[in-house]
């Protein structure tokens, strides 16, 4: 039992850096793997907030116009010239 267990630690010496070497691409490949995720949902995230936004700015100019050109104010305008 012990030499089998000894044989795989020397072993793990022998291929320290080579194990490390693997491993560290490894993490690297689920790091970016991951980043990239979240970038892309960010990225969708934005899109919605500028289109959500657009269609708010579209509503206020439209508020804004019909405010403007209302009877009300048409007839208000016309008394004072």
């Amino acid at each position: 039992m012990c030499k089998p267990f000894r044989e795989y630690l020397n072993l793990v010496r022998e291929y320290t850096r080579e194990i490390i070497t693997f491993v560290g691409i490894g993490l690297m490949c689920f790091v970016y793997t991951d980043f990239r995720r979240l970038a892309e949902e960010q990225s969708a995230t934005t899109a919605h907030t500028v289109e959500v936004l657009r269609s708010m700015d579209i509503r206020l100019q439209n508020l804004e116009h019909s405010a403007h050109i209302t009877p009300n104010t048409l007839g208000h305008e016309n008394r004072h010239h």
